[in-house]
């Protein structure tokens, strides 16, 4: 005899408590989701084989230079690049054999690789068979690391009295005086970061310093780097990264330069606003402006990451008042909420008493571009309120001028002016 089932609880109550729990686990794992896609991993790497300098004066070249990651670094992952190199002669300060290089990252890593033979610095000071600098930062359960393993030395011999000699890597930061040129580091490591949301390593294995006056005619205060290799992982907790510039003038060209002034730019990941100010610039017979402000800040949460750059120029003055403005601003703002979609707008951006060869411009369309003539002949090619745009990046220029060839100014053709320029870009895994 068949026997009946009996519940203690209606089925119909089961029924939505099932929907209920289906519905909530949905709703858990659509946050997770999100909550991933609203944080990832920016990858740096970067190695050279030699390079020597003194301050911001570079005497030997970085050899075989790579990189991946730029600026605010990358969120592409799977990027390799490699360099190499026969040989490098730059004596008294290095000769090398043959150098390789590379950068890669993964998807929690990234290493840089500069492998050196056969070299010399310092008119044979100090000599080895090979150099060799790794740098790693990845990131596991417990964090972001770096570590230096792989680094190696063959034959490495400091050229003291009596004579040193390495064919294994000393403890990191080890240091040996060098009378008649300085010191030297060897197995060079520099840390940064915190290990919670931004990590890296650089390494030169071999690190001289010319601290006093020396026979081989090396100026006092130049450094000497083989075998660098730099690696960096930042963790982005929000849509997208940041980066963008502002600056008041620049001009460029063959004869005639001006670097950027009163300079600022946006943090990788966001910061207040930061206000750059200068009280003028004056490149004769080319530019003239009063005061310049930039700014720039930006803010990166797990919802929205925006960046605003701003530059406003006083008292603009071109080629002798062939172009005036009282004022010109250029505002560049870009956000993302999702790290798909970004928005760009140049809202903010102006000019006043505006005047070019006599002709007042009031409310100025993007892109304006406009012929410039004197005398008959093409001066060049002027663009008012320029806005480009990609799908990272927006760069809005108050004044952008080019100048032609075989004008009546005789300026250098390729002679480039800009007044009031602003940047704004981001970056995703969806958009590296």
């Amino acid at each position: 005899m068949k026997e009946e089932t009996k519940f203690q609880f209606s089925p119909r109550p089961f029924s939505r408590r099932v929907v209920v729990l289906a519905c909530l686990a949905a709703a858990m794992t659509f946050v997770a989701s999100n909550s991933l896609q609203a944080a990832f991993l920016e990858f740096s790497a970067n190695a050279y084989g030699t390079r020597a300098y003194v301050g911001n004066t570079v005497t030997v070249a970085k050899t075989a230079p790579v990189a991946v990651g730029s600026g605010c670094g990358t969120a592409a992952v799977n990027q390799s690049v490699s360099g190499s190199l026969g040989a490098a002669s730059s004596p008294p300060y290095a000769t090398t054999g043959s150098i390789n290089t590379s950068a890669h990252n993964s998807t929690t890593s990234s290493t840089a690789t500069a492998d050196v033979h056969n070299m010399g610095l310092l008119a044979g000071l100090i000599t080895a068979g090979e150099v060799k600098a790794v740098s790693t930062t990845f990131q596991n359960s417990t964090g972001l690391h770096s570590s230096a393993a792989g680094s190696s030395f063959s034959g490495l011999v400091i050229g003291t009295s009596p004579p040193r000699t390495f064919n294994t890597v000393p403890p990191p930061n080890t240091t040996i005086q060098m009378p008649g040129i300085g010191k030297v580091v060897l197995n060079e490591q520099i840390l940064s970061g915190n290990g919670t949301n931004k990590q890296g390593l650089t390494v030169n294995m071999i690190h001289v310093y010319v601290t006093v006056s020396n026979v081989l005619g090396i100026p006092v205060g130049s450094q000497i780097v083989v075998a660098h290799a730099g690696s960096g992982l930042t963790q982005i907790s929000g849509p997208a990264s940041l980066d963008g510039t502002a600056f008041g003038t620049n001009v460029t060209g063959t004869a005639i330069t001006s670097s950027p002034t009163a300079t600022v730019s946006v943090g990788c990941q966001g910061n207040p606003l930061t206000t750059v100010s200068q009280a003028g610039v004056s490149v004769m017979g080319v530019l003239n402006s009063g005061a310049i402000v930039d700014t720039a800040q930006g803010s990166v949460t797990a919802t929205l990451s925006k960046a605003t750059t701003t530059s406003t120029v006083q008292a603009v003055n071109l080629l002798g008042g062939l172009i005036t403005a009282s004022q010109v601003k250029a505002q560049a703002n870009a956000s993302t909420t999702n790290g798909t979609t970004f928005n760009f707008s140049d809202s903010g951006s102006s000019s006043t008493g505006l005047v070019v060869q006599g002709v007042a411009y009031g409310n100025v369309s993007a892109n304006t571009k406009i012929t410039l003539t004197v005398n008959g002949k093409t001066l060049g090619t002027l663009y008012l309120h320029r806005v480009i745009q990609n799908s990272n990046s927006i760069t809005v220029r108050a004044i952008d001028l080019v100048i032609a060839a075989g004008n009546a100014l005789n300026l250098p053709a390729g002679t480039h002016i800009v007044v009031g320029s602003a940047s704004a870009s981001l970056h995703s895994p969806a958009h590296p």
